[in-house]
């Protein structure tokens, strides 16, 4: 406790109340760092959803009454009358918790404040444990409901107003009383305040901090799960289209996020009739993922009704158009293939030209467009092209995030990446191929981020006596 003879001189003038604020406002700062400490422990958790159990009241008990004991300890005995910060512990109590904690944390407050002696010690004590009494009340008439960092500071000032005046009522010599209260009014309202608002600001921030993580970890639980049923939609077992005759095939798809709009898929519309088909939906993220999912929904319904494929990306365009209120659209390439004959039929709706590499290594694009993407021209109606293809003929259909991948100098990878590979890897099989040209665009990028889904889709045109070896 600080002399009481020194203190009272320089309480007398403004400079005084200044250096007393300032001793306030440093004792508040000092809590209020303690505190924020306190409430990023275990032992709070329960709080952040307005919760209180018995363990955590105790304990939040101990920490405010630990408040005003520090802020007995560091008070000033002006005249006969201790200045000192007891009342924030008990009004946050109250706030936070409500009566039950509100008044045990004022009634310890007002034994502290008891200890301390001086003149008008009734007065002094009684208002220690209203501070404590009057916020639990406050809590209780509001429904439970967390107090704004505006209430709070409002609450804390008309309290500490009252109290300057309840003291003034109490004193004998008004004149000498209306002085004190005075000099000392400011530095005890704003010390109480600032403490008092410091902690319920700490508490809201972190309160929403828990809630955003919440928020975040159930959002990529769901992500998480959004992409495991995204990936379930595409291919991923090609043994036993391998094992058909005249025919290999092997697809990959790699979402940039957690989800993508990036889709193949492959199915015989009959013994004979190899059906397939590659996209790349525009945008990103779950959007791209939904529509993504009915472009491959539209596809195979129609699929299993028309036997052009032409007819069947018209179908799926007009599907796709009606209620397209947010101009989503989708590159496709779809393709029939004959495995009897090797023929094969297919439509490019504004999607890459995919590559055709014959058994010596030689490859071509086949550039051919008949439309443009999915989506776009309700009355669009797209053609098609036949080709035949030999035996030894591999197919190489790829979204642009393989075109397009970038490294940290932000060089793309480009078609001439592709076409070193096609002619420098004398492998046919798509298995082998797709995995190598997968690696090749990965050791390309080196450490930069993936910015666009990756998808391949490959198939080889074989005889019967290639595939069985």
């Amino acid at each position: 406790m600080l002399d009481a003879q020194e203190t009272i001189v320089i309480l007398l003038d403004a400079q005084g109340t200044i250096v007393m604020l300032l001793d306030m406002l440093e004792k508040s700062c000092v809590m209020a760092v303690v505190a924020y400490l306190l409430l990023r422990t275990k032992f709070f958790v329960n709080m952040f959803n307005n919760v209180w159990t018995l363990r955590e009241e105790a304990i939040a008990a101990g920490v405010f009454i630990t408040f005003s004991l520090y802020g007995a300890a560091n008070g000033l005995q002006v005249g006969g009358n201790v200045v000192a910060l007891i009342h924030s512990g008990a009004i946050l109590a109250g706030l936070l918790a409500g009566p039950k904690l509100g008044m045990t944390v004022g009634a310890m407050n007002a034994l502290i404040r008891y200890s301390l002696g001086g003149e008008h010690l009734a007065v002094a004590s009684f208002l220690a444990f209203l501070s404590g009494a009057a916020a639990g009340g406050y809590y209780y008439f509001r429904g439970g409901k967390v107090v704004t960092t505006k209430e709070a500071a409002l609450f804390t000032a008309v309290f500490e107003v009252f109290a300057r005046c309840l003291a003034l009522a109490a004193a004998v010599d008004k004149v000498a009383a209306i002085q004190l209260q005075f000099f000392i009014l400011v530095p005890m309202l704003l010390g109480n305040v600032v403490m008092v608002v410091i902690f319920i600001f700490v508490v809201a921030t972190l309160r929403e901090e828990r809630r955003n993580r919440m928020v975040r970890e159930r959002l990529e639980a769901e992500l998480s799960m959004a992409r495991e049923i995204q990936l379930s939609l595409v291919p991923k077992d090609f043994g036993p289209f391998s094992e058909q005759s005249r025919l290999a095939i092997y697809g990959l798809l790699e979402p940039a996020r957690e989800v993508g709009g990036d889709i193949y898929d492959f199915f015989f519309l009959d013994k004979d009739r190899l059906c397939f088909m590659i996209g790349d939906v525009s945008g990103k993220g779950m959007p791209a993922a939904l529509l993504m999912a009915a472009t491959r929904t539209l596809f195979k319904a129609q699929a299993d009704r028309e036997d052009d494929i032409a007819e069947i990306v018209t179908r799926v365009n007009q599907g796709l158009c009606r209620g397209n209120e947010s101009v989503q659209f989708v590159t496709l390439f779809c393709g029939i293939l004959h495995l009897a004959s090797g023929e094969l039929k297919y439509c490019n709706a504004g999607h890459n030209p995919p590559y055709l590499r014959d058994a010596r290594g030689q490859w071509k694009l086949l550039c051919e467009r008949h439309g443009p993407a999915a989506g776009v021209d309700e009355d669009r109606v797209y053609d098609s092209t036949c080709r035949q293809l030999l035996p030894g003929d591999m197919l190489l259909l790829y979204t642009d995030g393989v075109t397009e991948a970038q490294n940290d100098k932000a060089e793309m990878f480009s078609a001439k990446g592709v076409e070193h590979l096609l002619q420098s890897e004398p492998s046919g099989k798509p298995d082998v191929f797709i995995p190598l040209l997968m690696q090749a665009v990965v050791s390309f990028a080196g450490g930069a981020e993936q910015f666009d889904d990756v998808t391949m889709l490959a198939l080889t045109y074989a005889s019967e006596d290639a595939v069985k070896q």
